[in-house]
């Protein structure tokens, strides 16, 4: 059967195809993107004057982004400038008193990235200095309200036996669970290991490391803290089962006292929790859901 085209969209292409394509125009190409230099993550400084953002581009030698924080004045008389050195700094975060600020940088050591650091910044000068130095690495960090305090996440669990009893670990991988690959995961979804949430000390004399405090454990991930606004306590959200994709069931909203204790369920829906804020008297908690919703069966 042949099919046939619309007189009104045959003229167009006829129309179209006999247009001159303009000079020095031509169609965008994959090469283009490599030229492109995006603005991520914006945080503004506590007094509203200062704008602290992720600048990032992409090194096609490498093939790789790379990412910086920058600073530019919320009044945009100025242009931006550049507040950190390295090539993998993300997640800029301003203390309360606008005076510091704790970032998270990947540093390059015999020609491989190691993982991702807290490190803290004195907005007056200086270089930054590294907070923390765990094997696996630190994210997401957030400030306390009275700045005396630094929250992340990071990932503990059971690690190799390769130079404990002198053998070498075996290559061999044993698949247990139906999800073991995932976008933007290299390799296999690690399920040894898992996130939790830590606290630091944000303010502490140079040359004298800071001990991070573990606040939860167990076999399941934490992500996304948030202080309450009196200090005492820090929210997360987390889905409590191994292998959530064989029920319905989604994150749930959780707390851990500031000083570590007993883990409390906060909320629970039928869907989702994600995206917390607590009100400033700390008597809500608003939070984005996304709900299963029930099928409808005839």
């Amino acid at each position: 059967m042949v099919r046939r085209i619309p007189l009104a969209v045959f003229a167009t292409l006829v129309v179209l195809s006999s247009v001159p394509r303009a000079q020095g125009r031509r169609f965008i190409s994959e090469q283009d993107l490599l030229k492109f230099t995006w603005v991520a993550d914006p945080q503004i400084s506590p007094d509203g004057l200062t704008v602290a953002f992720v600048r990032v581009t992409v090194n096609e030698r490498e093939n790789q982004y790379e990412t910086s924080v920058f600073t530019v004045p919320s009044s945009g008389t100025e242009a931006p400038r550049r507040l950190t050195s390295g090539i993998r700094d993300t997640s800029p975060r301003w203390a309360p008193d606008g005076k510091r600020m704790v970032f998270v940088r990947a540093i390059e050591k015999d020609g491989k990235a190691q993982p991702a650091q807290l490190y803290l910044m004195d907005m007056s000068g200086g270089e930054a200095r590294p907070l923390t130095d765990l094997p696996r690495g630190a994210s997401g960090p957030v400030w306390a309200p009275d700045g005396q305090a630094i929250a992340f996440t990071a990932s503990t669990g059971r690690e190799g036996q390769e130079g404990r009893d002198g053998k070498p670990q075996s290559d061999v991988k044993v698949i247990t669970r139906a999800v073991y690959r995932a976008n933007g995961t290299p390799g296999y979804v690690d399920s040894d290991h898992h996130s939790h949430i830590f606290s630091i000390r944000g303010q502490t004399p140079y040359g004298t490391p800071a001990t991070p405090r573990q606040l939860t454990d167990g076999e399941f991930d934490e992500r996304d803290p948030v202080w309450a606004p009196d200090g005492s306590k820090i929210y997360f959200v987390s889905t409590r089962v191994p292998e959530p994709y064989y029920e319905e069931k989604e994150a749930e909203l959780f707390s851990v006292p500031a000083a570590g204790g007993a883990i409390a369920k906060v909320a629970s829906i039928e869907g989702g929790i994600g995206n917390i804020s607590v009100s400033p008297d700390g008597a809500r908690i608003a939070f984005v859901d996304a709900l299963c919703g029930t099928p409808i069966r005839s």
